[in-house]
């Protein structure tokens, strides 16, 4: 098929998933293929007029439904819902031969193997769409990612896979991330150098690596890498991408670990998990180095190093071995000289200093102890200086701050109760001061209103839906302060009305403000996260949203 006819193709579906207007049957150029992508059931259906489910795809298995020959549309109350039609699988019982998937059930990302860029709406897609000449290799990728102990495929992965895996890793969690994305990279870094790169201190124990990756380490180490056959390897530009992902874990991991105020067993263990990212360990090791003073225990000749400035008295100079990649600690004193690190650990501590061991390849040990904090922990020490700086009262918080989100930050800093989640990778505290929170929600870009205001109109349009008042209630008997949203939808037949939402309780004396920031937020505001713990209504979060 020709290049044109498959832009035309691409752009069809695309069409029929947005447009809600369209009701007729579109036939497709060419048959495509379905493939399950992960563990994931797909309902099949035999007839649009019951919906009864015929079947559904299984979980773990391999195979390809064929022949979808059209996109059929169905009304389904003011929606117009889309199914793609086809040939049934043999292992379906359908009457007629025949079989219908809803559109999106199947959340539609893929290009069918066109370089279109697509959005992922889940974190994992049940289903690829392919099509037939791109069906085995497109399995051979599937089987790759969810089996990693497999050997790689020696001809590499389908470019059109390669695209879509890319995606579906950026939409997931660090922690879920690193998983397939971390032995991934690692080993198409090795198949690119020919096995020539390092990776200091990287601890691939805990992945479930392939086969392949594992014969090219253990080439490596044996000194055979002459004989092995690298297979294909993922374009310069997927390379780019993959390391930008492993790059933005690694910046991740290293602030988190870095900039929030932990004890010293905590940054001990942590820094202990860095050694799973690539560099990461060996970035934060050098930082910790340069920052500080050191003294050095149970060494005869040397009792001091500097690694603040190699000039001053004491002053070691940090580089990397060439052949190793490891970090060397080059020092003119002769009871040191130079000192290349293969391993290292931060160990245990209840004073002001960090203490390391660091191991050479040979197993010498050097003991560090820092003279003072190393200043690369600036965070352990961010978050207290950071509080002694908020206002002592609402009114004042609220005056000095560039918006509601920042705000509220400062407020379930100062009159919440929470802590850092270490996988959330954010602060999450929950501020249930009925006066701090009925203060934060009515002075922002919908409201503005003043404290003394129990109820104010309004009109603030968000897409279909219009936020009309906002009205606060006090029982004397109970003590219970009640919070109320009014709004509006908006809708179009053949002319346009409103439809009044009955009153929406958005919060109520024993819930909760949530409030989840990152540590970066203390220094530079992003998207603080703030929500009603109960609300009945989403649009009582509107309030807290970032102003455009």
């Amino acid at each position: 098929m020709k290049r044109k006819s498959l832009i035309l193709l691409t752009l069809i579906l695309l069409i029929v998933v947005h447009c809600r207007k369209k009701t007729e049957e579109i036939l497709l150029p060419e048959k495509l293929y379905i493939i399950p992508f992960a563990n994931n059931t797909v309902s099949i259906y035999h007839s649009l007029d019951t919906l009864e489910r015929v079947s559904a795809f299984e979980k773990d298995k391999y195979w390809v439904v064929s022949g979808i020959l059209k996109l059929v549309p169905k009304n389904q109350g003011d929606k117009v819902i889309s199914f793609l039609f086809g040939d049934c699988d043999s292992r379906f019982k359908c009457t007629d031969g025949k079989f219908y998937i809803k559109l999106n059930t199947i959340q539609y990302n893929a290009d069918a193997g066109l370089d279109l860029q697509t959005n992922l709406v889940a974190p994992f897609s049940p289903v690829y769409i392919a099509k037939k000449d791109q069906v085995d290799s497109i399995i051979e990728g599937i089987q790759f990612y969810n089996q990693p102990s497999s050997e790689y495929p020696s001809k590499g992965l389908s470019d059109s896979f390669v695209d879509h895996m890319v995606q579906v890793n950026k939409s997931l969690a660090y922690h879920d991330k690193n998983e397939f994305l971390i032995p991934f990279y690692v080993l198409q870094r090795m198949i690119v150098t020919k096995g020539n790169v390092n990776f200091p201190e990287l601890d691939l124990t805990t992945y479930k690596i392939s086969s392949t990756l594992q014969s090219l380490m253990d080439a490596k180490k044996n000194g055979d890498l002459s004989s092995f056959v690298f297979p294909t390897p993922v374009s310069d530009k997927q390379m780019k991408v993959l390391e930008e992902l492993v790059e933005e874990t690694r910046k991740e991991r290293i602030f988190n670990l870095m900039n929030v105020e932990k004890s010293w067993q905590t940054i001990q263990r942590e820094y202990k998990e860095l050694g799973i990212v690539p560099d990461a360990k060996q970035k934060v090791l050098e930082s910790i180095l340069k920052t500080a003073e050191y003294k050095v225990v149970g060494r005869e000749g040397i009792t001091q190093i500097n690694g603040i400035d190699s000039k001053q008295e004491n002053g070691v100079k940090l580089q990397k071995n060439k052949t190793t990649g490891n970090l060397e600690i080059v020092s003119s004193n002769t009871a040191l000289n130079t000192f290349e690190i293969a391993q290292s650990e931060i160990l245990p501590n209840t004073e002001d200093s960090v203490k390391l061991r660091l191991t050479s390849p040979t197993g010498e040990e050097l003991n560090l102890e820092s003279m003072g904090i190393p200043k690369a922990f600036k965070g352990a020490e961010t978050l207290k200086e950071y509080v002694k700086n908020i206002p002592k009262t609402i009114d004042e918080i609220q005056s000095n701050a560039n918006n509601v989100q920042q705000a509220a930050m400062n407020a379930a800093l100062r009159f919440g109760v929470g802590k850092f989640d270490r996988e959330a990778g954010k602060y999450i505290y929950e501020i249930q001061n009925v006066n701090v929170v009925l203060a934060l929600f009515k002075n922002n870009s919908v409201f503005n209103a003043s404290d003394s205001e129990y109820s104010q109109e309004v009109s603030s349009r968000f897409g279909e839906t219009i936020i009309t008042k906002f009205y606060q209630k006090y029982d004397k008997a109970t003590k219970v302060q009640t919070l109320f949203l009014n709004y509006e939808n908006e809708g179009c037949a053949r002319e346009c009305s409103t439809y009044p939402v009955p009153d929406n309780l958005c919060f109520t004396t024993g819930d909760s403000l949530i409030v989840k920031f990152t540590p970066s937020d203390l220094e530079a505001l992003s998207e603080v996260d703030v929500k009603f713990s109960a609300a009945k209504s989403e649009y009582c979060n509107y309030p807290f949203g970032n102003p455009e």
